[in-house]
Order: structure tokens, then sequence, then C-alpha cells
């Protein structure tokens, strides 16, 4: 199989995609958190939802060729990269200053 460069690029805007509707997906759920009243079901249904829709796009790149498997999960872990370094995580336990 022939795999050319846009092949690559539409794999890499895809697992682009991909992590947007998992982290989005993620951000939408914690935010809906505060207001429902099952919340447990809420985190389960939507983490079932998000997390079968990336497999079901990741399996679909992954049979027609590994690199554009590989190309869907370089842009998928940008996503969450690019997240993690504009919002960060904020450490809830900072270290205990050193006595001495």
């Amino acid at each position: 199989m022939d795999i050319g460069i846009w092949k690559i690029g539409l794999a890499l805007a895809v697992g682009v995609a991909l992590g947007v509707w998992f982290f989005g997906g993620l951000w939408w759920t914690v935010g809906r958190l505060a207001v429902v009243r099952h919340r447990a079901a809420l985190m389960l249904i939507s983490f079932v939802i998000r997390t079968a829709g990336v497999v079901a796009g990741m399996i679909w790149l992954g049979n027609h060729h590994w690199l554009l498997l590989l190309a869907a999960l370089v842009g998928f872990v940008a996503v969450r990269a690019w997240i993690l370094s504009r919002w960060g995580l904020r450490d809830s336990n900072p270290p205990e200053a050193a006595e001495g």
C-alpha cells in the first residue's frame, strides 16, 4: 500500500480530532459534575463514549496501515501535551519546606 505524505497528514489530523473529542468531552463532563445528581453514572457513561470513539477511530486507521495509526497517536498525544502546557496541573500537595 502506498502511503503518501498527505495520508500521514490526514491521519495526524484525525488523531488531533480524536484528542479534542476525548479531552473536550472530559472537560465537559467535569464541568457538569456539580449540577448532576448521578455523578458516577455521568463519569462512567462519558468515559465509555469517549473511549469508544477514540478506539474506533484508531482501529479504523490501524486497519489501513500501521504508519497511519502512529501518526494518529502522535496527534492525540499532541493535544494532551498542548492542554497540559496551556492549563497545566496544579500541585495540590506542594512539597514541605526543608527544615534546617
